[in-house]
């Protein structure tokens, strides 16, 4: 592995903090283990309860089917919306979505007047270095002002003294001189380095404002560890509680699901870089590359001389918005127009290229024109193997291989190196196709700015332990790749294949230490192949074919058929669990959980088109064919209800939205209204909504309903077996079309053509419920097992005092 670099200077500093012991160690200590039991919860997102007691009823999970034997078992209700960031972050903290400030992956946000989707679990933000949890060299350095330069200097002094004269026995005076030009430069070096950290680094935040129950029980003396754990970054820890960070954790880039390249000689891709091909990838996480072997007239040798490009070079912007300021300062002092106006050009010169960096610090478009970079060179070989060098490293590849980890640092500064690690793949070599994975943050170089782990170094310490780095990226496995078509389902089931077995490593690892009370571990895929593999395993879905289906792929050691995918990954799942059986003791705990269930995904609904038919949405006079998203065609003056999202309808409130029409006082006839009117609605005979929950009924937090903060929708809709909100839903569009020179809204129903075949969200949660397993027999207080019951549960068990705003009580144990 490659050692990240650093200036001469930075590497004085580091030798001066070490020498005077102000560099902590990575780790973090734990309280003493308790001699009582262990208590083990395995998540595995989307586990689907109906799919898992059918497939133990048929006797293909035997490991799940002597747990129930044994224990307890039953459909886990999720909550509403029953998808990823609710659920997780309910289970993570025992509160419901409008307490623990995650609704859904979306949420309703206003662009001036006009409502829109926004992220409602995850936030780009700009932070002050000065606010961050540093250690070490950096905590040193980001307080780093004249007074402690000097302090530093005198403690070199003195160290060096000692030193000098103890044990390399130095007269006093050389020894003295010695010292203190060594505590000058240390000094110096503190003041330099120091001036060379950003004031600020943009981040992705956690919106999730509760602890996770790993974190609680650590607090109360029971150490802890969790493993992927969902919605867990950016959250304070704990002595004793030891976390790598799950979904939302986003890559370099800092996005949420992992860009991705992929260079091709192919001569129908006509956008080189920097700037690359973004349209073809509908996800918008994807960028092609069109590059092209030379000949090198010094080796003869045919290759690929391109680039890889990482994060915006936020470093170098915060040093640009450092400058203005003290330029615009100096404009205002200006003592006569010629200085003035010299000021003024350099100015100009100074916010032309800050604005080249992007408005917003790493949260800029994907033209790559100005983002970190490192070189990438690919070399044909004799025989049809490539050489792939990326960064100063080689790997040779033949057609079809993956590589093994690359480790990239990107350089934004002298003190401050992006550390990456990502794998490429040969998908093609006629025309060439070079993927490119995710740049997802190395866990053994961890960044002070977006950790991976709690403590810091905890993701290193589980690199050293297995032997190698691992992914990192918060959405684990290509989902999106396979989406835009630009990736073959055999790729996407090996990188399954892949997250899978280092994740079942790492946890296996953790097992065999023991050094905790409290084990949490979650495993993404069997969310992810459903997502994608439905189109093979429903007979009735519209993109099924008995052909495709009946494709044979390798995946787990085994042959399977491609509709086989599905009952596979449940197979995977029933032998972790049986692993994590055979390591219990007489008197340990084992719970299993899922977010939320699955089901096919065949048709789905415009819903603002269904209530334009319903009369709760009005299009304005004049509307265009080309007014279909950002509500362009939408009547706000004659419009009570909209939606957006993954379910969510919002009432057209007065006071509350910019426009609103709908007095409070009417807002409960409304959305009963909107309610009965969807459970009657039908698709050609076919029952489309299974439920509509009034959420103020359900959900209760700090902020109240009807008021412009309360987190959640005023109304979720709960959709039948096989339907889903369509996609233009998502993000609020409304399709339209023109007939006659009339404009109306496009047919409510529509076929999903997508490959992201299966779903859950915007599902009636007790259509799509996950799974919950306990070793023990368990009972609840009304008969049910929901997400919230996780954490007190958990914390119950170990006696520990259960904190305040919990909706639920722990189970009974029998």
């Amino acid at each position: 592995m490659r050692a990240p670099r650093r200036t001469v200077g930075a590497l004085l500093a580091l030798v001066v903090f070490a020498l005077i012991g102000l560099t902590p160690a990575l780790g973090a200590s734990e309280p003493p283990q308790s001699s009582e039991g262990h208590v083990l919860v395995l998540g595995f997102d989307g586990a689907d309860w109906r799919t898992t007691e059918r497939m133990m009823d048929e006797g293909e999970l035997p490991n799940l089917a002597a747990l129930r034997e044994a224990g307890t078992a039953g459909p886990l209700i999720s909550t509403d919306p029953a998808e990823s960031a609710a659920g997780w972050a309910a289970i993570n903290t025992g509160a419901n979505p409008a307490r623990n400030g995650v609704p859904s992956f979306i949420k309703r946000t206003f662009f001036g007047s006009t409502p829109g989707a926004n992220f409602a679990h995850v936030a780009p933000v700009t932070r002050p270095v000065a606010e961050m949890d540093v250690e070490g060299t950096v905590a040193v350095l980001s307080g780093g002002g004249s007074s402690q330069s000097i302090l530093i200097g005198v403690g070199v002094l003195v160290v060096a003294f000692l030193l000098f004269k103890g044990l390399l026995r130095a007269g006093t005076v050389l020894s003295l001189l010695l010292a203190a030009l060594l505590g000058a430069a240390a000094g110096y070096a503190l003041r330099s380095a120091s001036g060379s950290l950003p004031e600020e680094v943009p981040v992705v935040e956690n919106k999730v404002r509760a602890d996770g129950f790993w974190v609680e029980a650590a607090r109360a003396g029971h150490p802890s560890v969790a493993l992927q754990a969902p919605l867990a970054f950016d959250r304070p820890g704990a002595p004793g509680a030891r976390t790598l960070y799950g979904l939302g954790l986003p890559d370099v880039r800092n996005s949420l699901n992992g860009d991705w390249y992929l260079y091709t000689t192919d001569t129908l891709v006509s956008a080189p870089p920097p700037k690359g091909d973004t349209r073809s990838s509908s996800s918008g996480t994807g960028v092609i590359y069109r590059v092209d072997f030379r000949k090198s007239k010094e080796t003869g040798e045919r290759a690929i001389e391109t680039s890889l490009f990482g994060p915006v070079n936020w470093v170098e912007r915060d040093r640009l918005k450092r400058e203005l300021a003290e330029l615009e300062e100096a404009a205002a002092n200006a003592e006569d127009y010629a200085s003035s106006r010299e000021i003024v050009e350099q100015q100009e010169v100074v916010e032309k290229a800050l604005a080249e960096l992007g408005r917003d610090p790493g949260f800029g478009t994907k033209e790559d024109k100005h983002r970190a970079t490192v070189p990438l060179r690919v070399v044909a070989l004799e025989g049809g193997s490539y050489d792939v060098t990326i960064d100063g490293v080689s790997q040779t590849l033949d057609d079809g291989a993956w590589s093994d980890f690359y480790s990239v640092g990107f350089e934004l500064g002298p003190l401050v190196t992006v550390n990456a690690v990502t794998r490429v793949r040969i998908v093609d070599t006629d025309p060439f196709q070079l993927y490119v994975d995710t740049l997802q943050y190395d866990p053994a170089e961890p960044s002070f700015w977006q950790p991976s782990s709690s403590p810091l170094g905890f993701s290193a310490d589980v690199a050293a332990q297995i032997g190698s780095p691992y992914e990192t990226l918060g959405w684990g496995c290509m989902t999106n790749q396979l989406k835009d078509e630009l990736l073959d389902v055999d790729v996407f089931l090996e990188d399954v294949e892949f997250t899978m077995t280092y994740r079942r490593k790492i946890l296996e690892r953790m097992l065999e230490d023991g050094d905790w009370r409290v084990l949490y571990s979650v495993f993404s895929t069997t969310d992810r192949v459903q997502h994608m593999m439905y189109r093979y395993y429903d007979t009735e879905h519209p993109q099924y074919d008995a052909e495709d289906a009946s494709e044979k792929v390798a995946f787990f050691g085994e042959e399977i058929e491609l509709r086989d995918a599905i009952p596979a990954i449940y197979r995977q799942m029933d032998d972790i669990v049986g692993y994590v059986v055979a390591t219990l003791g007489p008197d340990d705990t084992l719970m299993l959980c899922a977010d939320h269930g699955f089901t096919s995904y065949r048709r789905g609904m415009h819903v603002n088109n269904w209530l334009e038919s319903e009369g709760f949405l009005t299009l304005k006079e004049g509307a265009q064919r080309g007014d279909s998203g950002g509500y362009r065609a939408v009547d706000w003056s004659k419009t009570k209800a909209y939606a957006l999202g993954l379910g969510m309808v919002y009432l057209n409130l007065e006071g509350r939205e910019p426009n609103g029409i709908v007095p409070e006082s009417e807002a409960r006839a409304v959305l009963e209204d909107i309610s009965a009117r969807f459970l009657a609605a039908r698709d050609e005979g076919v029952r489309v909504g299974s439920s509509a929950t009034i959420i103020q009924d359900v959900y209760e937090g700090p902020e109240p309903w009807g008021s412009a903060d309360f987190p959640c929708a005023d109304l979720m809709l709960g959709f039948a077996e096989n339907y889903r909100v369509s996609w233009s839903t998502v993000d609020g569009s409304m399709p339209l079309q023109e007939t006659e020179g009339v404009v109306s809204p496009k047919p409510v129903y529509q076929d999903n053509t997508n490959l992201w075949s299966g779903d859950h969200a915007s599902n009636d949660p007790n259509v799509v419920s996950g799974i919950f397993f306990c070793n023990r027999p368990v009972a609840s207080a009304d008969g049910t097992f929901s997400v919230m019951d996780i954490a007190p549960t958990v914390l119950a068990r170990l006696g520990a005092e259960l904190p305040s705003g919990l909706d639920r009580p722990p189970l009974r144990f029998d």
